[in-house]
């Protein structure tokens, strides 16, 4: 008898003790992947529970609130989407630091690889790094997977002169001038834009990665207008334009502080490929939802990017694009003549990066961040997550602002010309102008980001002029689209 008690016993610890160890993990195409907890939850604003957000550590994306009904429910908002967006895929634990795995959002889908050359299918959902680009570089010896490389070419959010010819972040002003940002480690700000499933499906389901697939839809009557995302339910369509900035020293206890990841290059200046490491310093998270069809544009910086006032005390390894024994200097261009750059604020540099490697620009917060709803949810935030994981990196970014619709206006029935003509009044945000210092660095006193994107178009295409300005319902990225050259159109078809 008092044998099978000891055999019961040991059965017992053998089934309690696989219960315990199976509890962290999942079972996945048949691996053993082990996944952080998932329970932890926090009120995002407490001053008033009829308002109170609740927010879920995990990755799961919120298609939608059930309402929006002022600022800080925006803000909370704003604040689960990052922390879904940013939560690991590898298992680990949430921004563990020095963790150079993809967090969710860095899988999504670059747009130069869903918009191809010739208006030709984009690759399959995953894909990193289009396999045709990749083999352009196949002689600079860098290995480029099409699923785990980040390849970031753009070293300008403006314009294309600093880039790759040909690629184009097509965003806003200023224009005509060169706007890449110099970080104070004498490194460069590279700028990706990336795109969810959602987008992804919405675009390859309906041709849209062509060209004249959208002209042909717009000439039918039928309006491009992307998914929303749901309440308890579908996420909509996102789009993200992240802001990295370049490792110096990555043996630094100051890289405990950031989101890093590896990356391929495209240097301006050389003309070549290089791999290196990069630190998350900005990110614009552009979410399409039900309750706001004309999308919720939260923006998030690092807290040591700038300072916020000028009585703040420095970040301990100072500010990544301010230094207050700021000095001008000189700068020799490639096949001759000099650039001064001095220490004047926010003011775009004097050369492009084909002329000369980068130097540090001065930069400043021009809108403080908004005290009464902003500035008490970040710290709330803030400190939620140094409880549940008092290492992570997530604890040093902030949310800057959000803008929302207060009296939202539905998706147009027919095709509409831009610029999309708002309520403005209806537009919401805890500052009149929201501006991100590492993406609008030299705009910051002008238009906020929704002014802009009313300007957004359709695909260019040269047989349908006439159409060519039918509004791309906020997203520039749906302008990347291009058409079959000649020779890839059959007669009487087209080929997509």
């Amino acid at each position: 008898m008092k044998s099978q008690k000891y055999k019961f016993l040991i059965i017992l610890f053998i089934i309690l003790t696989s219960c315990i160890l199976l509890s962290g993990i999942n079972f996945d195409n048949n691996k053993y992947i082990k996944v952080p907890k998932t329970d932890n939850t926090c009120d995002c604003y407490s001053t008033s529970s009829l308002y109170n957000v609740k927010i879920n550590f995990n990755n799961n994306v919120p298609g939608d609130l059930p309402s929006f009904n002022n600022q800080s429910q925006a803000d909370c908002f704003a604040w689960q989407e990052f922390i879904a967006l940013n939560w690991p895929t590898n298992g680990s634990n949430f921004g563990q630091p020095g963790d150079f795995s993809p967090v969710a959002w860095e899988t999504y889908m670059p747009k130069d690889v869903l918009f191809q050359p010739n208006g030709i299918k984009p690759p399959s959902w995953g894909t990193l790094v289009s396999p045709a680009y990749a083999a352009k570089f196949k002689t600079q010896k860098i290995l480029m997977k099409s699923n785990k490389t980040k390849l970031l070419t753009f070293s300008a959010k403006f314009a294309d002169t600093d880039t790759i010819k040909g690629l184009d972040p097509n965003q806003a002003a200023p224009f005509g001038k060169p706007n890449w940002l110099g970080a104070q480690n004498g490194t460069n700000v590279w700028y990706e834009i990336m795109l969810n499933k959602d987008y992804y499906d919405f675009v390859v389901n309906n041709g849209y990665y062509n060209a004249i697939v959208q002209h042909d839809s717009v000439q039918k009557g039928s309006p491009i207008n992307f998914p929303q995302g749901v309440y308890n339910g579908a996420v909509g369509a996102i789009e993200l334009k992240a802001a990295w900035m370049e490792v110096d020293s990555i043996q630094s206890p100051k890289w405990q502080r950031y989101k890093l990841s590896k990356a391929v290059v495209m240097d301006a200046y050389t003309g070549q490929l290089r791999n290196t490491t990069v630190a998350l310093v900005g990110l614009h998270i552009l979410h399409k939802t039900q309750n706001q069809p004309t999308w919720v544009w939260a923006t998030f910086e690092h807290i040591d990017n700038v300072p916020n006032s000028t009585t703040e005390t420095p970040p301990p390894y100072g500010y990544n694009f301010y230094n207050k024994n700021c000095t001008s200097k000189q700068v020799n261009l490639k096949g001759g003549g000099t650039a001064s750059v001095d220490c004047t604020a926010n003011v775009s540099p004097p050369y492009y990066l084909t002329q000369a490697q980068p130097v540090p620009i001065q930069l400043t917060r021009v809108n403080s961040i908004d005290s009464e709803d902003a500035a008490p949810i970040n710290a709330k935030m803030q400190n939620s997550i140094q409880s549940f994981y008092p290492n992570s990196v997530f604890q040093y970014y902030q949310l800057v602002d959000v803008i929302w619709s207060q009296l939202p206006q539905p998706d147009p029935t027919t095709p509409i010309q831009a610029p999309r003509k708002l309520n403005n009044s209806s537009m919401l945000s805890g500052k009149t102008i929201v501006a991100n210092s590492t993406m609008e660095s030299y705009v910051q006193n002008k238009n906020t980001c929704i002014s802009c994107h009313v300007y957004s178009t359709i695909a260019p295409y040269n047989k349908d002029t006439i159409n060519n300005n039918v509004f791309g319902d906020f997203s520039f990225a749906i302008s990347a689209a291009k058409y079959p050259s000649t020779s890839k159109i059959k007669k009487g078809k087209r080929k997509i």
